[in-house]
């Protein structure tokens, strides 16, 4: 079952970042046609369907992974679809009608009765070792 899907205008934060392939004179220089929106916020677009389906629950205990297989650019309309399937969300990005992005694997909320990681024996580990007093010289 597909999602409502979402519409944006992409941002280009990044074009004085040390990545000088969001600055449109560098990305131009090297074919593209113009400063690469960052994946960061591509993500950022794609996680608005997982919290629109699963609400907070996604945000304090959800997954999801992307591959971006082609640039969103500034001022362009990003559309992001997700399909309900039995393992999650499967996420795409478009824009221009070309397939930016994708969500791998879906898109996930685990169970709130699954272990957390807070509650995980390594972290348990890590949380008493962290609060054990060092010996002063």
């Amino acid at each position: 079952m597909p999602l409502q899907p979402y519409h944006v205008s992409a941002n280009n934060t990044a074009k004085a970042s040390e990545n000088k392939i969001h600055d449109d004179a560098t990305a131009r220089r090297f074919g593209f046609a113009g400063g690469l929106v960052g994946g960061v916020h591509v993500y950022a677009y794609m996680t608005h369907l997982p919290v629109e389906h699963w609400g907070r629950a996604w945000l304090e205990r959800g997954t999801g992974d992307c591959k971006f297989a082609k640039p969103v650019y500034e001022g362009d309309i990003a559309e992001i679809t997700a399909e309900v399937t039995g393992d999650g969300l499967t996420m795409k990005v478009h824009s221009h009608g070309e397939l930016c992005a994708t969500g791998l694997p879906p898109f996930r909320c685990p169970s709130p009765h699954l272990r957390s990681p807070t509650s995980s024996r390594a972290h348990r580990r890590r949380t008493i070792r962290a609060r054990q007093p060092t010996s002063s010289r």
